[in-house]
């Protein structure tokens, strides 16, 4: 009925067929990955790459990526192509800004995942000049309803495809950390929203409140950039130290560079809090490990930390920082599990407590 139908004949005539070796040995696969900040588009790609080598072993699979240095913090050490730009920022780029130094001819491509603008075919011939609808497909991020059409829709509700759950994961006992501690992961201002700093001032006096009298010493792992705000911008730092010397008498920041930073003292009490600010980031094993060590109330943002809180770690009371893109995501949340803190985008931070969907069968790959 539509000309566009036709290019999905194909694969369409192999559904419940058998899949044998001969139809994907020395098949060329090449997975496009542009990420937009933070580490989630890296994930992504990560965690279908391994699938797709699990799957297809003696397929030829290559990560080409504008942010080998993320996948590189992410302790993957297989070889990546790297997708350049001239001014050597692959964020957020267009395929035709790039440039590919790779000899070999991919027969397939997996664009993972595509963010902020609809696939353009054309666009992307100027990076890969043979690509076509034949050869070419794309992957959403969870729930995205703005950038479509995708071939692979992922996410909650609708015609969406599921979540990457793996319950056979396996990880090991963190062993950064030997006092209890809380776990934070959010994205800065203003590429994430405008409220990041006031989410996380939130959730630290709910956690200082909480949590304070109960050890003597606590500790906060934090991302990145909350830690340069903690040395470089004055009122956040200001409004941080405002907030812990309601609770502690002692509180220190640690650097990667084994040093640290004295951000309040006085002798009101016992209690000291710690804020880890040399952990992060870390490859998916290690930082699943953080979250399941970590105490109930856990702060994140974006699609891969949310879903891997949930599969190892579903009665977490997980706070939410919810950009303005994943409402829809939080909404279907809410259609799935009846937990009605999904239902609306009127807090900085949202709360998912006790994660159950009514049936788990219904939107799970």
């Amino acid at each position: 009925k539509n000309f566009e139908d036709i290019y999905s004949i194909p694969w369409k005539s192999y559904i419940g067929e058998k899949l044998e070796k001969k139809h994907y040995d020395g098949l060329k696969i090449g997975f496009i990955n542009i990420p937009c900040g933070g580490y989630g588009d890296v994930i992504q790609c990560k965690n279908v790459y391994d699938l797709f080598c699990k799957w297809y072993p003696s397929a030829n699979i290559k990560i080409c990526s504008t942010s080998i240095e993320k996948f590189r913090n992410l302790g993957i050490q297989d070889k990546i192509i790297a997708l350049k730009h001239k001014n050597n920022d692959g964020e957020c780029k267009r395929f035709s800004q790039l440039t590919m130094d790779y000899r070999i001819k991919f027969d397939l491509f997996l664009v993972i995942p595509i963010i902020n603008r609809s696939f353009d075919l054309t666009d992307f011939k100027k990076l890969i000049p043979y690509a076509n609808d034949w050869n070419t497909y794309v992957m959403s991020e969870y729930n995205d309803i703005d950038n479509g059409p995708y071939d692979l829709p992922i996410g909650i509700g609708g015609d969406n495809l599921g979540l990457f759950f793996d319950y056979n994961f396996t990880f090991k006992k963190q062993r950064f950390i030997k006092n209890p501690y809380a776990l934070v992961y959010i994205q800065p201002s203003p590429e994430w929203g405008v409220h990041s700093r006031y989410c996380f001032l939130s959730y630290l006096e709910m956690i200082c409140k909480k949590y304070s009298k109960k050890h003597k010493v606590f500790e906060i792992v934090i991302p990145p950039w909350i830690e340069e705000d903690l040395i470089y911008n004055y009122p956040f730092k200001k409004k941080s130290k405002d907030i812990i010397s309601k609770y502690y008498s002692l509180c220190t920041l640690k650097l990667k560079e084994d040093e640290d930073i004295l951000l309040h003292s006085d002798n009101k009490n016992k209690y000291s809090l710690i804020l880890r600010g040399d952990i992060l980031p870390q490859p998916r094993e290690k930082f699943i490990s953080l979250i399941v060590d970590s105490i109930d109330d856990i702060l994140l943002t974006g699609d891969e930390s949310l879903v891997d809180a949930l599969t190892c770690c579903k009665d977490k009371t997980i706070w939410y920082q919810i950009a303005p893109w994943k409402q829809n995501l939080a909404y279907n949340l809410y259609l799935e599990t009846g937990n009605k803190n999904y239902s609306t985008f009127k807090t900085t931070c949202g709360i998912i407590k006790g994660f159950r969907f009514k049936n788990d069968t219904d939107s799970l790959i």
